[in-house]
């Protein structure tokens, strides 16, 4: 595989992850919305089949919308970020690859 190919190679992946990480977030954003417009029949639903008030239930919904807010940085983000490090240093031709 030449120079070419893997920059193009590199271009794919970092265009990828870069797509990924902002649908990602689209899709956070709209269930952090849904979430808050829902919260009382969420409360509601919850109090019925789980006996969990609504302190608790508004505190595992932060938690959960914030572990994947990290898990969507960690394995899209970083990556393109990695990627694009990487591609930057290919065309420099520093020698250092």
């Amino acid at each position: 595989m030449n120079n070419k190919e893997r920059l193009e190679k590199l271009e794919f992946m970092q265009h990828f992850f870069v797509k990924s990480f902002v649908v990602s977030f689209i899709l956070l954003i709209l269930s952090t919305i849904a979430c808050m417009f829902m919260h009382d029949f969420q409360v509601m639903y919850v109090q019925k089949y789980f006996n969990m008030n609504a302190d608790d239930l508004s505190k595992v919904i932060v938690l959960l919308l914030g572990l994947w807010k990290i898990l969507i940085v960690q394995f899209t983000l970083v990556p393109a970020l990695v990627v694009l490090c990487i591609r930057k240093c290919r065309k420099c031709n520093c020698g250092c690859n």
